[in-house]
């Protein structure tokens, strides 16, 4: 039992170090060229039709990073960041010891997003391949920097793709 999470640790601090450059805005791995995003962010339903990132390969996992913005160069900083670790179509575990997956609106400096044991968030992909995903996601108990609870994203369908 203990020799099947040293593989599983390996990986995440391989995730780790391949999404460090997300900070500076340098993606790694191969560019999502086109993509989008449509939600309900509290009240409001936004549709953000530019995508940035990268879809990264480790061992069988593919992990892609993806912001969303309304625009290519936004006056006001709001964009919805997805984090995703996954191998083929389906639910994605967000609680798992180990897993790499999120999400997180930022709206004109205020964040609200998944806390791992502390939100209720449901992401399923329904297109999962090295070059190219899509899902959904009803986060209706987000959290926000301070832990306080947030704004849920509600009713969220998502893609990208590296074409």
């Amino acid at each position: 039992m203990k020799h099947r999470g040293v593989p599983m640790l390996c990986l995440a601090a391989v995730f780790l170090v391949c999404t460090l450059p997300v900070l500076g805005q340098n993606f790694e791995g191969t560019p999502a060229k086109t993509g989008q995003a449509s939600f309900k962010f509290g009240s409001q339903d936004l549709t953000l039709k530019f995508v940035e990132g990268g879809f990264n390969q480790v061992q069988s996992f593919t992990m892609t990073t993806l912001i969303f913005r309304s625009e290519a160069k936004p006056k006001v900083n709001t964009h919805l960041n997805i984090t995703l670790m996954y191998q083929a179509p389906g639910k994605l575990d967000l609680e798992g010891s180990f897993s790499m997956s999120g999400i997180g609106m930022f709206w004109d400096g205020s964040y609200s997003g998944y806390k791992k044991g502390k939100s209720k968030c449901t992401m399923t992909l329904t297109k999962a391949t090295p070059t190219e995903v899509e899902g959904t996601a009803e986060c209706p108990l987000l959290h926000d920097e301070t832990g306080e609870v947030g704004t849920p994203l509600t009713n969220v369908k998502f893609s990208a793709t590296t074409k």
